[in-house]
């Protein structure tokens, strides 16, 4: 893992909160280098989302990076049953902490829910020159965040590299 990676894929969604970056680069450094002791420091967060028990590897980073932007305020988790307006207010605060100008309305948009509303809130934000990232979870839950379009690709790259498993739109 080369730690200039790490670093500029977080970049990607913490912008220029230099103590976020740290905070975060600090717990996805300790799930990727030493996994038993990320499950061991963050006992009580895992069993808030029911995992009691050891995780696979992989399973292990993608959650890693779920709580650690979610800790950062820069993750909203949408439920698949969320309205539009439910959705844009999640991904407005994400904004608000990127320090990013933009925001969402959905608000004339026709009502869509799960798939649909993902669709349509990347069609949203495509003009802005933004894009929307799913993170990986075994649920019914959409953990969603922010990057800037033009560096959608440079994120994806950098997550396989790391061994993070997202989609971005």
């Amino acid at each position: 893992m080369s730690q200039a990676n790490l670093t500029r894929f977080i970049q990607f969604f913490t912008l220029a909160d230099e103590a976020a970056t740290q905070r975060v680069e600090a717990r996805l450094a300790l799930s990727l280098g030493d996994p038993t002791a990320y499950q061991a420091q963050y006992t009580e967060e895992l069993a808030e989302r029911d995992i009691v028990t050891e995780l696979p590897a992989q399973e292990l980073r993608d959650v890693a990076l779920i709580d650690a932007l979610l800790s950062a305020d820069l993750l909203w988790e949408s439920d698949w049953q969320d309205q539009a307006a439910d959705t844009a207010e999640g991904l407005n605060d994400i904004l608000t902490q990127q320090g990013r100008p933009e925001r969402l309305s959905l608000a004339s948009r026709r009502p869509a829910t799960g798939p649909e509303l993902l669709d349509m809130v990347q069609d949203i934000l495509e003009p802005l020159g933004l894009a929307l990232v799913l993170l990986s979870l075994d649920s019914d839950s959409y953990p969603l965040s922010l990057v800037a379009d033009a560096q959608a690709e440079k994120t994806r790259q950098l997550a396989k590299e790391l061994g993070f498993t997202l989609t971005v739109y």
